[in-house]
C-alpha cells in the first residue's frame, strides 16, 4: 500500500542508526553539489547578528532536496532545532518528506531526529502539540506568526527555549518575505535569537520592483548565497525544456452566477461539483484520449493527471481501444466506498504494479488523480496531460515539474506539457506555469503581467457578443477596439483559502478599458495617501469592507455599470490588497498588441477590396489562423470570430449609409491608434456641468456658491498629466482656484494625506475695507486658509459669533484625521490678519482662536496684545 493510500502521519521520530545503515542512492548533481559548498562557507562563515542568504534554484533544480541535506550535514549535525517556514501545506509536506531522504547524513552522536509539521490544516497539528524534543517543526508562516504575536504560545515558546542559540529558519518562496506580516515574524526572531541562520530558497531572487529588492536586503543581508538558472540546468541536460500546448475540449461547465459569485475570494481551487463535471463528461474523456491517439508518436512515455477514479478509467478504456497501452493509479479514499465495484478494482498492491510496469516501459500512459505530483520517481516521462485548468499555481507546478528531468537523469531533451482548455462563461485566473516557478528572475522569462490575460479577455469578448446576439439589436453598437483592453494592472498578494491556514500569493490581471483609465488611474494614486493597514491581513474578505470599496466607487467610477470582468467592487478590492500589502501601486501593463486586433480595421480593409463572398471568406479565416495574431485564443471557434467580425461591418456600412464615415478607407481607423488616448485641452461643458451638480454647486475649499463665479478645477494638475475623469475634478470658486494654481489639492476628502505639517502653504488675502466687517467673509477666509493649509476639507465649521455680536473668541472645528496642534502658526496668522483688517474699519478684533478635533486635544492660541 502506498503512502497516499494510508492516513498519513505528519510526526515522525527518525532512527539515525537505522537511516545511516540504510544510506541514501541519490547523490547531488553538480549544481546541487556547488550549492551545498556555498552554503557551507555562508555557514561557518558564522556574519551574525543577522544571518540570512538565499538560495536560488529554478523550479526542478531540486531546491528542497539540496536545503535538507545542508541542514542534515550542519546544522542538525551540530545541534540546532529547524524551523521551517511556508505558506502552504503542499510545500510543507513535501519539505517534511524530504528529511525522510536527509536525515541518513545527520553525523553522530545524534541518535534521533524529530519532525512534525504545523498548521490549521485538519491532517497536521496544531501549534498546542509542538513539543520542546522536536528537532524540526515545519509549519505555515500563519500558524507560526500567530503564535508569536503577543504573548508566545507556550508550546512553541518551548520548542523556541529548547533551541536556545542555537536555531535555524528556513523561509521557503522566500520572494514572499517582503510582505509586511511576514517580515515582521522573520525580525521578531532575529531580534530574540542573536545567532539565528535564515536560509530563504525560492526561484526568483530579483525583482523589478524596488521596494521589495530593498526589503529582501533587509531580510537576506548576505543576498544570494548561490543562484543557477534554468538555462544552466537546460544546457546541462538536468531540466528538460518544456513545450507548451492547450487544445481546446469544446466542454462549457455548469457554473451558475450565483455559485459563481460565492466561490470568487475563497482562494479555493475550482469548486469539486464543477471538477465532477469535467471528471464525469464521456465526450470529454474521448476528446482527450483521442488526442493523446493521434499524436502517440510524438507524446511517448505520458503521465496524464485526472480527478476522479472513474475518470481515469474511462480515459483508459478508449485509449485501450486505439491500441494504447495504459495503467491506472489512484488510492481508495478516490473510489466511492459505497461501490463493491470501486473496492474490488483496488487490489492493496495494484498501484505499485502498475507504477513498476510504467517504469519498466509495459506500459505507454499513466493515469493518476494526483498522487504522482511529488515524492514519486517517475523516470523518462516525455509528456504531461493536464486535464483541467487549476488556479493553484503550487499543484500546477508540481503536476508540469514531473516531465522535467532531463537527459542526465534519465530524462528527455524536451517535455510536452498539455493543459486541456474548457470553455468558461466566467472569468477564473487559472494558474499558468514558467520556467522559474515565479517568473522573473532570468532574462528569457517574460515577467509576470507581461502576456496579455487572453483568457480573461477572450471570456469577455464572447460573453458580450453572447449578449448582443440576443437583444436581436446591432451587436457591436461601438468601435470594436473599445471592447478590448487598454492594458491590465498585475496585482500580487497573500490570501487565506477559505477553510485552511494556506496563503498562496495570488496573482491576478485587472482589466482596464478606455472608458475607465482615468479613473483608475485617479483612484490608485488616491490609495496611495491612504492608511491601509485594515486591508493587509491575509484572510480579509471583501464583505467585511464593502462600505469602504463603495466609498471608492462612488468617489472615482461615477458610472460603474461600464465596468467589464469579475465586478467593479472586486477589482478595486484586490488593487487595495496590492496596495495595502505591498505598499507600491501594481504594475500597469499596456497592451501593446491591442491596435493590431482591431476587427473594425480589418472590416474596412476587406469593404474596400470588394471582394466577393469566397474570397472576402477565405481571407477573414486567414486572419483568423495567424501565428502572429491572437485570434485563435480571443475566440475558440472561427464561428465567433466571423460573427463578431460581421457584425463590424455592418455597424461600419450602417454608420456610412447616414453619413458618419467618409467614403474611402480612413487610416485614423487602422492600427495606428496609440496605446493611451490623447488627452483633450479641457473637460467638456458636460462634465463640467456634471461636476458642479455633484458637488452642490458649491466651492469645496471655501464653501461659498452662487451667485460667486465657480470653476471646474483638476485636483491633479494637467501639467502634472492629469485627466479629464470626474474623479480628478473638483468645484472651486475663482479665488480658491486662482490660490491653488497647480497644486496636488484634493478637496473632495476631508482627511490630510499629510503625515507632518506643510514647510510652506498658500496664504489667501483677508477681506479689507467693508468686507472686513462682515462675518461671512471672514468665516470664508478662515475656511480657505486652513484647507489650504491641510491641503483638503479639514474644516468642519467656523465659529467667529454672530453678526453685529463681539468677536472676542473665534472657533474652528476640523473633521476627524486632521491635528489641530499644527494649526498654530495658522492660528497666528488669522489673529494677526483679523487684528489688522477690522481695526481700520473700527471693529472688534478676536482674542483667542481655537482648533478642536474629536480625539485631540484644543488648540488655543492668544492674539496678540
Amino acid at each position: 500500500m502506498t503512502v497516499a493510500e494510508e492516513e498519513r502521519d505528519f510526526y515522525r521520530e527518525h532512527d539515525l542508526s537505522a537511516a545511516r545503515r540504510l544510506g541514501t542512492n541519490r547523490q547531488p548533481a553538480a549544481h546541487q553539489a556547488a550549492a551545498l559548498l556555498q552554503l557551507g562557507r555562508w555557514y561557518d562563515s558564522r556574519p551574525f547578528p543577522e544571518a540570512g542568504g538565499v538560495l536560488a534554484l529554478p523550479t526542478g533544480g531540486g531546491k528542497t532536496y539540496t536545503a535538507v541535506r545542508f541542514l542534515c550535514q550542519r546544522a542538525l549535525s551540530d545541534g540546532y532545532k529547524v524551523l521551517w517556514l511556508a505558506h502552504t501545506h503542499h510545500l510543507l509536506e513535501q519539505a517534511f518528506d524530504a528529511f525522510d531522504d536527509g536525515v541518513s547524513r545527520v553525523a553522530e552522536p545524534r541518535a534521533t531526529i524529530r519532525a512534525r509539521v504545523v498548521s490549521g490544516t485538519r491532517e497536521h497539528y496544531p501549534v498546542h502539540q509542538i513539543e520542546a524534543t522536536d528537532d524540526v517543526v515545519v509549519g505555515t508562516l500563519q500558524s507560526i506568526g500567530k503564535a508569536m504575536g503577543g504573548p508566545a504560545h507556550p508550546s512553541l515558546e518551548a520548542f523556541l527555549s529548547a533551541a536556545g542559540e542555537k536555531l535555524f529558519v528556513v523561509f521557503d518562496e522566500a520572494h514572499h518575505s517582503p510582505a509586511r506580516s511576514y517580515r515582521n515574524l522573520i525580525f521578531g526572531l532575529r531580534e530574540r535569537f542573536r545567532e539565528m541562520y535564515l536560509l530563504g530558497l525560492t526561484a526568483t531572487p530579483t525583482y523589478g520592483d524596488e521596494s521589495k529588492r530593498g526589503w529582501l536586503k533587509k531580510v537576506f543581508p548576505q543576498g544570494i548565497i548561490h543562484q543557477v538558472r534554468a538555462e544552466s540546468l537546460l544546457a546541462a541536460q538536468v531540466l528538460a525544456r518544456p513545450i507548451f500546448e492547450a487544445p481546446t475540449t469544446a466542454y462549457e461547465p455548469v457554473f451558475d452566477d450565483r455559485d459563481y459569485q460565492v466561490w470568487l475570494g475563497t482562494h479555493r481551487d475550482l469548486p469539486e461539483d464543477v471538477i465532477s463535471q469535467l471528471a464525469r463528461s464521456r465526450e470529454r474523456n474521448q476528446t482527450i484520449a483521442a488526442h493523446y491517439a493521434e499524436n502517440r508518436e510524438k507524446y511517448g512515455k505520458t503521465l496524464v493527471f485526472a480527478d476522479r477514479w472513474h475518470q481515469c478509467e474511462q480515459i483508459s478504456e478508449y485509449l485501450k481501444a486505439r491500441g494504447v497501452r495504459t495503467g491506472t493509479v489512484y488510492s481508495h479514499v478516490d473510489t466511492d466506498p459505497g461501490s463493491a465495484e470501486a473496492r474490488n478494482r483496488r487490489k492493496s498492491d495494484e498501484n505499485a504494479i502498475e507504477l513498476r510496469k510504467f517504469k519498466d516501459g509495459h506500459t505507454d500512459v499513466l493515469l493518476n488523480v494526483r498522487m504522482l505530483t511529488e515524492g514519486t520517481d517517475v523516470p523518462d516521462v516525455q509528456t504531461v496531460f493536464l486535464t483541467r485548468s487549476t488556479t493553484s499555481r503550487i499543484l500546477h507546478t508540481q503536476m508540469v515539474g514531473r516531465a522535467l528531468r532531463g537527459p542526465k537523469f534519465g530524462g528527455t531533451d524536451t517535455a510536452y506539457i498539455v493543459s486541456f482548455v474548457d470553455i468558461w462563461k466566467h472569468l477564473i485566473d487559472f494558474a499558468e506555469y514558467d520556467e522559474l516557478g515565479e517568473g522573473g528572475a532570468d532574462d528569457r522569462v517574460v515577467e509576470y503581467g507581461e502576456r496579455p490575460p487572453l483568457q480573461l479577455i477572450s471570456i469577455d469578448l464572447v460573453r458580450r457578443l453572447a449578449r448582443l446576439m440576443d437583444t436581436g439589436v446591432n451587436m457591436n453598437p461601438g468601435p470594436f477596439v473599445s471592447m478590448l483592453p487598454l492594458g491590465w494592472y498585475a496585482v500580487e498578494y497573500q490570501a487565506q483559502v477559505e477553510g485552511t491556514e494556506d496563503s498562496p500569493s495570488v496573482r491576478e490581471m485587472v482589466m482596464v478599458f478606455e472608458s475607465q483609465a482615468g479613473q483608475y488611474a485617479a483612484f490608485v494614486q488616491d490609495l496611495l495617501g491612504q492608511p491601509l493597514e485594515s486591508l493587509a491581513a491575509d484572510d480579509l474578505k471583501l464583505d467585511a469592507v464593502r462600505d469602504r470599496v463603495d466609498g471608492w466607487i462612488e468617489a472615482h467610477f461615477p458610472d460603474p455599470d461600464e465596468h467589464y470582468g469579475t465586478g467593479l467592487a472586486r477589482d478595486l478590492f484586490r488593487v487595495a490588497r496590492h496596495v495595502a500589502q505591498s505598499g507600491e501601486a501594481p504594475r500597469f501593463f499596456p497592451f501593446e498588441l491591442r491596435k493590431e486586433h482591431d476587427l473594425d480595421v480589418l472590416a474596412e480593409r476587406t469593404m474596400m477590396q470588394k471582394l466577393d463572398r469566397f474570397d472576402e471568406h477565405r481571407e477573414i479565416m486567414a486572419e483568423y489562423h495567424r501565428v502572429d495574431r491572437f485570434w485563435s485564443s480571443l475566440y475558440y471557434h472561427p464561428g465567433l470570430f466571423k460573427t463578431h467580425y460581421d457584425a463590424c461591418v455592418n455597424r461600419l456600412m450602417d454608420a456610412r449609409e447616414h453619413g458618419a464615415l467618409p467614403d474611402k478607407h480612413r487610416p485614423v481607423i487602422a492600427i495606428a491608434r496609440p496605446v493611451v488616448p490623447p488627452m483633450r485641452d479641457e473637460p467638456s461643458e458636460a462634465t463640467k456641468e456634471m461636476v458642479k451638480r455633484r458637488d452642490n454647486r458649491k466651492c469645496l475649499c471655501c464653501g461659498v456658491g452662487k451667485p460667486r463665479p465657480l470653476r471646474v478645477d483638476h485636483v491633479r494638475p494637467r501639467y502634472y498629466g492629469g485627466g479629464n475623469s470626474m474623479a480628478n475634478l473638483q468645484t472651486l470658486c475663482v479665488a480658491c482656484n486662482t490660490l491653488k494654481g497647480t497644486e496636488d489639492y484634493d478637496f473632495r476628502t476631508d482627511e490630510t494625506r499629510l503625515t507632518q505639517p506643510p514647510a510652506t502653504s498658500r496664504v489667501p488675502d483677508p477681506p479689507t475695507g467693508e468686507a472686513a466687517k462682515a462675518t461671512e467673509e471672514w468665516e470664508t477666509y478662515v475656511r480657505r486658509y486652513v484647507n489650504m493649509f491641510f491641503r483638503c476639507a479639514a474644516v468642519d465649521q467656523v465659529d467667529i459669533g454672530k453678526k453685529g455680536g463681539r468677536f472676542h473668541d473665534w472657533r474652528v472645528r476640523l473633521r476627524p484625521g486632521n491635528d489641530p496642534s499644527w494649526a498654530s502658526t495658522v492660528a497666528e496668522a488669522i489673529l494677526r490678519d483679523a487684528e489688522e483688517e477690522r481695526r481700520k474699519v473700527r471693529r472688534d478684533s478676536p482674542s483667542t482662536l481655537t482648533f478642536s478635533t474629536p480625539g485631540h486635544s484644543d488648540l488655543t492660541v492668544k492674539a496678540k496684545p
